[in-house]
């Protein structure tokens, strides 16, 4: 028969597990995906950036066309190395921007090379036909250089602040993920409450309490490692369909990463319930036997 206790026991297991979902959930979000660390993984190779600079150099060459600039003028005008650090400037800003560090995310490319070369480029043009440099050209100027800074911004930056922002999703995003530090703090200290009741309802037998905090891991850990598994064995990564550019690469790269960490993350929960699980068993056989021995002499 159950007693109070029993039930008691019960319903903070199962709260427990509930909170653990919650928090294992969380800690991915926070360690993982708004990580700048997890995006440098797979965007800093040598494979992403060759793509990365073949759609830019496409883009700068299609200003240079509308315009009557020559292309080669605009892309080299742009390097390898500016390309991958402001990558990954652009990356960090927007997460600082996610996660509440900044009130806004205004960040742009360094466009003064740019707008240098096309500027020399049209005082020369002007200076063999005899014609001046007037505030005509330097408006041109000012919006070619703008042009060809909007397509870099537009290629690099992996999640598109100004989409966000069009959506209304920038500050929606924000004040979730600004918070999330905070829930994953009440949540681990729920977790020590929970775990201190039962050690509670367990007053005489104490060790118990590691079979009920495993139950609780292995129960939330299995819960959310089904669905990282079911994606994972569906490969929704290569269902993309996407054409082989760099940004279906990003995204099929990325999904299997996160995927991979997820699991990762689940599996060490679930290790760790497992080993409580085993440890109150070794204890209470170990009682057992110790109680059989003291009968015996």
């Amino acid at each position: 028969m159950f007693d109070i206790k029993d039930i008691l026991r019960i319903l903070i297991s199962f709260l427990l597990g509930i909170t653990l979902i919650f928090f294992q959930t969380i800690l991915f979000l926070d360690v993982v995906l708004l990580n700048p660390m997890t995006y440098f993984e797979y965007a800093n190779t040598p494979a992403y950036y060759d793509k990365l600079r073949e759609q830019i150099d496409f883009g700068l060459e299609e200003v240079g066309r509308f315009t009557n600039i020559p292309g080669e003028l605009i892309t080299q005008s742009v390097t390898d190395i500016e390309i991958k650090n402001y990558t990954q400037t652009a990356i960090s800003d927007m997460i600082g921007f996610l996660r509440g560090n900044s009130k806004d995310y205004n960040l742009k490319f360094d466009t003064s090379t740019i707008k240098n070369n096309i500027e020399g480029y049209m005082k020369d043009y002007l200076s063999q036909r005899n014609q001046s440099y007037s505030q005509e050209e330097v408006n041109q100027v000012e919006e070619i250089t703008k042009m060809a800074g909007d397509r870099i911004d537009t290629y690099t930056m992996i999640i598109d602040p100004a989409l966000l922002k069009q959506v209304g999703a920038d500050k929606a995003l924000q004040q979730v993920f600004s918070k999330i530090q905070l829930a994953e703090f009440i949540l681990g200290v729920l977790i020590l409450l929970m775990v201190f009741f039962l050690w509670l309802t367990n007053k005489h037998h104490r060790m118990r309490t590691l079979w009920w905090t495993g139950s609780a891991l292995l129960v939330s850990s299995i819960v959310l490692l089904i669905p990282g598994i079911t994606v994972k064995i569906m490969n929704v990564a290569g269902r993309i369909g996407l054409t082989d550019n760099y940004v279906s690469r990003v995204l099929q790269q990325s999904i299997n990463e996160l995927l991979t960490k997820w699991n990762f993350i689940q599996l060490s929960f679930l290790s760790i319930g497992i080993l409580l699980m085993v440890g109150y068993l070794g204890y209470r056989s170990h009682r057992k036997k110790a109680s059989k021995d003291y009968r015996e002499s």
